[in-house]
């Protein structure tokens, strides 16, 4: 089972409960990275090219380990805007894609022998649909629940702080 990386100040602190400290953790990197997690409320123009994910997204996600599933982060109405106040937010299956290609890049192999079916326990490479929804993955990266927990709450930290001024 993959634990997350507890050397990446963002995973530690959100792994600790430390949910100020990981909103400031998360909002320093998106700033660096030129994107940001936050709630749409009305119209933003839209962009989902290729090359916007591999120069923002991929360094984000090495810097942070923010591995979670698309059905976990737009399904709870989520959005992926850049600096610019254009929509990034892909489709579940692009970002599960998206995570894939940087997890077989950048991350830990996906471990073969676990889960419940035959396709989760193969020996294979990360998949987009690894990263669609939580039922994927909760038997591949440990505590996989109490992580997507803890995130969501980061993120309703800092869009609060964010929304307050």
């Amino acid at each position: 089972m993959i634990q997350l990386d507890r050397k990446i100040p963002f995973v530690d602190a959100v792994l600790a409960g430390r949910t100020e400290d990981a909103a400031d953790l998360l909002h320093d990197a998106e700033q660096r990275h030129g994107l940001r997690f936050g709630v749409i409320t009305g119209y933003l123009p839209e962009d989902n090219r290729d090359e916007w994910y591999a120069t923002h997204l991929s360094p984000f996600l090495s810097e942070t380990q923010f591995v979670l599933t698309a059905g976990d982060l737009f399904g709870n109405d989520w959005s992926l805007i850049d600096t610019s106040n254009v929509d990034h937010t892909p489709t579940w299956r692009q970002w599960g894609g998206e995570v894939a290609d940087w997890a077989n890049k950048h991350w830990v192999a996906r471990p073969g022998g676990l889960g419940k079916t035959t396709r989760s326990r193969e020996k294979r490479l990360w998949e987009c649909l690894d990263f669609y929804m939580d039922v994927y993955v909760e038997d591949v990266i440990e505590g996989y629940r109490d992580w997507r927990n803890a995130i969501l709450r980061v993120l309703d930290a800092k869009e609060g702080r964010t929304a307050a001024g």
